[in-house]
């Protein structure tokens, strides 16, 4: 394997002087992808896998959104500031070309907002188990009790989840290993097994995704809540959705809906698959995505 060819660590100066620091998967040379990491995790959750980004022909930039890994903190960010964010990164890294972006979990969401915000910079959208934005009003009705409850109590008690958030991130940066398998062993089956296999991987991710003592998570759960800033309508680019039928932490019953919403993109359900599932289908959802930016 190439020196060139590993995971890279970069940062790159935004307009108003924060740092954002992001991984770069695969040769420079090739069509870009940004991928949006998911919550309280990092760009450096993905797999390297260099023969399969080589054939098809793709990089992949993981940028930490910020107060993660080596992003500068930033405590008003919303979805449309971030994806402000990656269209620097993109300008200061001189790529021009409309690009991929694809999101996992919370990201999905963060990679709409790229789309709808910039859409000539954007030539495709992938969505892997994505979450809808709680702080919509439209979205409200479709949550379950327990997404209603946990909107609420971020609302409603800041205070409480910022103490929770820095007592994760001590954490995670004192005892991952313990902290890991704390996680796994709460997970329901389709999750724990998938996580179990690449614990070590995931494990790095969420060190990355929890330093500067855990505000990143925090400023990234209250976007979350907030009013979406851009409407899902806008999204110009095609749009596939994968998602699992054994979801146990988003499940699949509103993604019809949001599928809908998006002009009825297509949706690879799985059966048997959790929220983890990019990891166990990379090479399909990367094939596709090859695909797309062929077809645009």
């Amino acid at each position: 394997m190439s020196a060139s060819l590993s995971p890279a660590p970069l940062t790159v100066r935004l307009p108003d002087g924060r740092t954002l620091g992001l991984t770069r998967y695969g040769d420079p040379a090739h069509r870009p992808v940004v991928y949006h990491h998911g919550f309280g995790t990092s760009g450096q959750g993905l797999l390297n896998d260099t023969a399969l980004l080589a054939r098809l022909q793709l990089q992949l930039l993981a940028p930490d959104r910020p107060g993660g890994g080596q992003s500068s903190v930033y405590r008003p960010l919303t979805f449309p500031s971030f994806a402000d964010d990656v269209v620097a990164m993109l300008d200061a890294l001189e790529i021009r070309e409309p690009v991929g972006t694809m999101g996992w979990s919370v990201g999905g969401v963060h990679a709409l907002a790229l789309a709808a915000r910039h859409p000539a910079r954007v030539a495709a959208v992938t969505l892997l188990s994505t979450c809808l934005p709680l702080g919509e009003r439209e979205v409200y009705r479709h949550l379950s009790w327990l997404w209603k409850g946990l909107l609420w109590g971020q609302l409603g008690f800041p205070w409480l989840n910022r103490t929770t958030f820095l007592w994760l991130s001590r954490q995670w940066a004192r005892h991952p290993d313990r902290t890991i398998d704390w996680f796994i062993r709460g997970m329901r089956p389709a999750e724990a097994r998938v996580t179990a296999r690449f614990r070590e991987l995931l494990r790095d991710a969420a060190v990355q995704g929890f330093a500067h003592h855990g505000r990143g998570v925090y400023d990234d759960a209250q976007a979350w809540c907030r009013p979406l800033g851009f409407r899902i309508e806008d999204v110009r680019a095609p749009v596939r959705l994968w998602h699992g039928q054994a979801d146990g932490v988003w499940g699949p019953g509103n993604i019809p809906y949001l599928a809908q919403r998006l002009g009825g993109a297509p949706v690879h359900l799985l059966p048997a698959q959790g929220h983890m599932l990019y990891l166990e289908n990379w090479e399909a959802i990367l094939e596709e995505m090859a695909e797309l930016l062929h077809e645009k």
